[in-house]
């Protein structure tokens, strides 16, 4: 996805009258902050674009040519560097600084180890009960995230910095989610970012509730408690909106919703299909996974191998959900490849877990 540091900016003047360019042109939409195609290589600019760039321009839009077509430019346009303003060189941000070091970083670790598979990485991490690959894979991605996009995006760079390191139970849920979100084909680097803030923000209303509730497994607590367990997500909406923190509207949604099924058996709201986001659906669905491997559903730990072979089946197992919506659903089932592995052995731990 190009950011604003993949353009430089010019004034309509420095088009001089001419009607076609050997370089695409571009505007920036101030409103949503985003770079769109104006214009492709020589094509005509007609009296209906023109027109059109004017009315752009008058409302605060700006013309913008690729990074990548510079010297195209400004040989085509018979200008020099120093007539630009936004060419003229500039000291970069140390963030900025940083995030290109990491860009570089990530393609040499690429170069060396092969494109990143989750589903391989993810059968090798539940076998080996070790998942800081994959921890380790979304933190080098998410540090290349663009630092001026939007307070989400900021927050998102900084906690996987600053916390995104460590193979514990939480940064599984947010790598995990982070990855599997790329999988449903969310690329997007703000939607990408609710889902990371989500992760991480989703069960904080818990510290809201008595702490033998939170470390109780869910199933073996009385109706009176279980109905305090189900009110953090409400707790956590309303420590996050008080807390005044700058993050979207979405990923908020997030943390209020990540309970909530496709079938509307879930809770706080009991939403039903399409009122639930993708991003929650995915935030609870990999949350419900963990958990239920770790023994925070029944008491007991699980494999993950005959958790996904049990979703992916429907078989029953005592507190297990499927009710993530199609997408995800069939995301979360192919985390393993059950195909190769549902031997006698396996129906055997199904049935014992049942």
């Amino acid at each position: 996805m190009k950011t604003e540091y993949d353009f430089f900016i010019i004034d309509k003047e420095h088009l001089k009258e001419k009607k076609t360019f050997p370089f695409q042109l571009y505007i920036f939409n101030p409103a949503h902050k985003k770079f769109s195609m104006f214009l492709n290589g020589n094509r005509p600019l007609t009296k209906e674009h023109n027109d059109f760039l004017d009315y752009i321009l008058e409302r605060g839009g700006k013309l913008a040519i690729l990074k990548n077509q510079r010297k195209t430019f400004l040989t085509a346009q018979e200008t020099n560097a120093s007539e630009i303003p936004s060419l003229k060189e500039r000291e970069l941000h140390p963030l900025e600084k940083e995030r290109l070091m990491n860009i570089k970083l990530k393609e040499m670790y690429e170069e060396k180890r092969g494109a990143f598979s989750l589903q391989t990485e993810f059968e090798l991490a539940c076998q080996t009960d070790n998942f800081e690959a994959i921890i380790e894979n979304a933190r080098m991605e998410i540090l290349t995230f663009s630092v001026t996009m939007s307070p989400t995006v900021s927050l998102a760079v900084h906690l996987a910095k600053t916390h995104l390191e460590k193979d514990n139970f939480t940064n599984r849920i947010v790598a995990v989610s982070y990855l599997l979100a790329k999988n449903c084909n969310i690329v997007d680097q703000d939607a990408l970012a609710d889902i990371i803030c989500g992760a991480y923000f989703a069960h904080i209303g818990l510290t809201q509730t008595p702490l033998t509730i939170a470390r109780t497994p869910y199933l073996n607590l009385p109706e009176k408690e279980r109905t305090l367990f189900q009110k953090h997500t409400i707790l956590g909406h309303h420590l996050i909106k008080k807390s005044q923190i700058d993050i979207s509207e979405r990923c908020k949604k997030i943390i209020l919703d990540h309970h909530e099924r496709a079938a509307g058996g879930g809770y706080p709201s009991m939403k039903y299909g399409e009122q639930i986001e993708m991003l929650s659906q995915i935030v609870g669905a990999v949350s419900h996974l963990f958990e239920y491997s770790s023994g925070k559903i029944t008491g007991g730990k699980q494999s993950m191998k005959a958790i996904l072979i049990a979703m992916k089946s429907k078989s029953y197992m005592q507190g297990l959900e499927f009710d993530f919506g199609e997408k995800v659903f069939q995301s979360i089932i192919t985390l393993i490849n059950t195909d190769k592995i549902e031997t006698k052995e396996d129906h055997t731990e199904l049935k014992k877990a049942a």
